[in-house]
């Protein structure tokens, strides 16, 4: 990938090499010489709002406060984590919660069936989270003895293990945490958790410092604190690297560019650390368009567009939008879209389009084919040169693409909210948010609120019936009807499949990756050796 930016990156090198020699770092506010490691993030974890019911902040920082009652492994599989057991009955409604004994929160108090309580309660109070199966379904919370919860759904629920294993909002947290203490609407205090992790200091838009939990159960609690600092710039966080004012960044939280790895690769003083994913890039097709409501033009994007490109050979092929390790993706139940430049073309005029000798480019009506592409480079650096990618290959095919670069909260806006674009490159989430959150969250369409990326009764009424089903069989059933249809109706243009890619200074040791992506790298391992 990026074989046409090598002279790019020669400059950047010489350029880091100066700068980064000139470079001063910046205090850190943890306590200990050599005690800290040093994260660039990209997002303020807002330390000071970190709520387990809501979603202020980043993932990350609620996955290293708080815990789950499971954990999510990966492939659809769920483990233990405060609760060590749990059975559900067989219509679906009914789920007990068996917790752990003796785990304390950061404050030293119990965890019991109350703080759970008190926690779920919380996060079903919050609208924003009313979409949600747990808010939406649930009827009553139970605690009959201190180590035991009970949740009693209206009808099926087959999706409650899978959110509350996710990063938020269904963590727990200590009903110290808000004043006055275990109301459910008091009001939020300090971030009080069982996880390896509580919050040490906050500056805004500056950095988070976290230090260890002492009372943590699971393992030894660290002894280093970490920093979580913010370097939006995805060059700044490679200027950081390099001149020893961060140990560490990369991955979702703090991407760096993938031209600029090559600076880290040929230096013996960095690692650069590769794990799996199950996030894909894709883009997000507005089918209120005039010529994106013609599924001509949304398969000849697809035919058109040459995956290939975005890994320069080595990545894994794209066959449909998800990766194989995301729940209920099997090797042959999501159809995809072959290379093939000539049907492209063949669908393109099939709709009337007439090709223009003197443009290269499709027109209709006196009207050039031309689609809108919004994209933002804060936290994905990389999808700039992407889109300049699926530019190139539009253009093969006769397609014109004019790429808009926005800045992140602009973007967010334009997907959730405008909607002023054509075409809008994007990722799914990740974990066990995949498939059925993702899906229901951007694809499901009704009559109040109508999909974000795509609206088809056919795929929403087959939502619908996986979320009334609790057999896995007949749950992959309805899931390979669902991959079928969104092929047929090209409702989206893969691109590429990400992996997790980190660097860190060779004095950092001991790193390794965590199951989930929200909560991405086992943080309390980290250690620095002198080199």
């Amino acid at each position: 990938m990026f074989g046409r930016f090598r002279f790019g990156v020669v400059v950047l090198v010489a350029l880091l090499v100066l700068m980064g020699c000139s470079q001063e770092k910046r205090p850190i506010s943890g306590k200990g010489e050599d005690k800290h490691i040093v994260v660039a993030v990209t997002q303020d974890a807002e330390g000071d709002k970190l709520d387990a019911s809501t979603y202020n902040g980043s993932r990350h920082t609620h996955a290293a406060v708080y815990d789950a009652l499971v954990e999510y492994e990966g492939e659809g599989k769920l483990a233990p984590s405060l609760a060590e057991s749990w059975e559900v009955s067989d219509d679906g409604k009914t789920y007990s919660f068996h917790l752990k004994n003796q785990v304390k929160f950061s404050d030293g108090s119990p965890l019991n069936s109350a703080a759970v309580k008190f926690s779920l309660e919380r996060a079903i109070s919050r609208e924003e989270n009313a979409t949600l199966e747990i808010s939406r379904l649930l009827k009553k919370i139970e605690s009959p003895d201190d180590h035991t919860v009970v949740l009693t759904f209206e009808e099926t629920a087959t999706q409650v293990l899978y959110e509350l294993s996710q990063a938020r909002p269904f963590r727990i947290m200590s009903p110290n945490a808000v004043t006055p203490a275990g109301d459910v609407k008091g009001t939020f205090q300090k971030a009080i958790g069982t996880g390896p992790w509580k919050i040490g200091s906050y500056q805004q838009g500056v950095e988070t410092v976290l230090v260890a939990n002492e009372h943590y159960w699971l393992e030894e609690p660290s002894e280093y604190s970490l920093v979580f600092r913010v370097i939006t710039d995805p060059q700044a966080r490679v200027l950081a690297l390099q001149s020893g004012e961060v140990d560490l960044a990369g991955g979702e939280l703090g991407n760096v560019p993938v031209e600029s790895l090559s600076v880290f690769q040929n230096n013996d003083k960095y690692v650069v650390e590769t794990g799996t994913s199950t996030m894909s890039y894709f883009l997000v097709i507005n089918q209120n368009k005039t010529s994106l409501s013609d599924k001509n033009i949304r398969q000849a994007m697809n035919y058109g567009n040459d995956t290939s490109k975005y890994a320069d050979g080595t990545g894994d092929t794209v066959r449909g939008l998800f990766q194989e390790k995301v729940a209920f993706v099997t090797v042959d139940n999501q159809p995809f879209y072959p290379y093939n430049p000539e049907k492209a073309k063949q669908l393109i005029e099939a709709s009337g389009y007439e090709w223009n000798e003197k443009t290269h480019l499709y027109e209709k009506d006196g009207q050039v084919l031309q689609l809108r592409l919004v994209i933002q480079t804060e936290e994905y650096p990389e999808w700039k040169e992407m889109a300049e990618i699926f530019q190139d290959n539009m253009k093969q095919i006769g397609i014109q693409i004019n790429i808009v670069n926005q800045e992140r909260a602009a973007y967010y806006d334009t997907l959730w909210g405008s909607k002023d674009y054509d075409l809008l490159m994007y990722r799914t989430y990740t974990d066990a948010q995949l498939p059925y959150r993702f899906l229901s969250s951007l694809f499901y369409n009704s009559s109040s609120t109508p999909g974000v990326a795509y609206q088809d009764p056919q795929l929403s009424d087959l939502l619908d019936q996986i979320a009334a089903t609790v057999s896995v069989e007949k749950q992959q059933e309805l899931f390979d009807q669902v991959f079928l249809r969104m092929h047929e109706e090209a409702m989206s243009v893969p691109i590429y499949y990400t992996k997790q890619t980190f660097v860190h200074t060779r004095d950092v040791v001991d790193f390794s990756f965590n199951a989930i992506e929200d909560d991405p790298l086992k943080w309390h391992h980290l250690k620095k050796e002198a080199q």
